[in-house]
């Protein structure tokens, strides 16, 4: 047998790819070839080498932005190339080829000087293009659900007009209104997912001037902006947030999501001072033939009986007495 051949038996042998009987030969021609030993031994340390070094796990959010990209990318070129395809279609039918050519050369010189225009003009401030919040909320909805670095440019109190960038994949700036519906879910989701608590804040105030734009009473809340605020005033680590979602979200009781949620910062919350204002916002006549009544009346009777607070245990009783009368 040729010595090429026990060669390349030696990396069929560490898969267990080789016969029991051709097994036996290699082994025998083993014990009298020392060079097959040596690479023998070489294969075996490059696997245990390699076994040592797996490769390293790729994160999902990577893998999902990078197909989004290149989802991004493929339909774009598709589209170029479908409108490319259709102006071409065009052209063929309508120019003989020596229009086509001068045509062609003409298309080339405009091009030429339009990209010359937009490469070497000053760019200004004020020709900078503002992506509007309708385009943002798309973009969020398209997969970038986290809002990050958000920096707060301009505010007017008189109109409720504000401008504020944020980045999603890409760096986005937005103008609007304050009362407008992608504005105000863009705030919301800066609210329960910035790791800075000034901007969060100054996301929940600007959420609350909603409120004190409307002059007939407190609008519509949308669920998303709702969630976010309950979700900021049972969860958030700043009490400065945590007081500024209470003060936004008592404007619109009698809602019973938001009753239960006040429910639960009398249960849970461990500043007096938030638990004070709940208690103050629930006036239990208003809820008297509503589903939370039993609720309410249960915290209610807890709070009069074992709350640490005195003031507390002392409103409590005296909203009990009111409703008994």
């Amino acid at each position: 047998m040729k010595h090429k051949q026990f060669e390349e038996w030696l990396q069929l042998s560490l898969y267990n790819e080789l016969s029991e009987q051709e097994q036996t030969v290699l082994d025998n021609h083993l014990t009298t070839c020392e060079r097959c030993r040596v690479e023998l031994n070489e294969l075996k340390e490059m696997h245990a080498t390699l076994a040592h070094h797996r490769p390293i796990a790729i994160q999902e959010s990577l893998l999902q932005d990078a197909r989004r990209n290149l989802r991004l990318r493929i339909q774009t070129d598709a589209e170029q190339k479908s409108l490319w395809t259709k102006l071409k279609g065009i052209l063929d039918g309508f120019l003989t080829p020596p229009l086509q050519v001068a045509l062609g050369g003409v298309a080339t010189l405009v091009m030429g000087i339009l990209v010359g225009y937009f490469v070497f003009k000053t760019p200004s401030e004020k020709n900078l293009p503002l992506r509007q919040a309708a385009f943002a909320s798309s973009a969020m909805e398209a997969g970038e659900s986290q809002i990050t670095n958000i920096r707060f440019i301009d505010r007017n109190t008189q109109n409720g007009d504000v401008e504020f960038t944020f980045e999603t994949i890409t760096p986005v700036r937005i103008r609007g209104n304050v009362n407008d519906e992608n504005v105000q879910k863009v705030l919301a989701r800066a609210l329960v997912s910035d790791q800075n608590a000034g901007v969060r804040l100054r996301a929940v105030n600007m959420i609350g001037t909603q409120t004190e734009q409307k002059q007939a009473g407190a609008p519509v809340l949308d669920t998303e902006v709702k969630a976010a605020l309950i979700t900021a005033l049972l969860h958030d680590r700043n009490l400065g947030v945590r007081k500024e979602a209470l003060n936004v979200l008592k404007n619109y009781l009698p809602d019973p999501i938001i009753v239960r949620a006040f429910l639960s910062v009398l249960a849970n919350e461990t500043n007096t001072g938030l638990k004070i204002t709940v208690i103050n916002s629930l006036d239990l006549s208003k809820y008297e033939n509503q589903p939370v009544n039993r609720e309410i009346l249960d915290m209610f009777k807890n709070k009069a009986q074992s709350d640490d607070n005195n003031y507390i245990r002392i409103r409590a009783k005296l909203a009990l007495q009111e409703v008994q009368q």
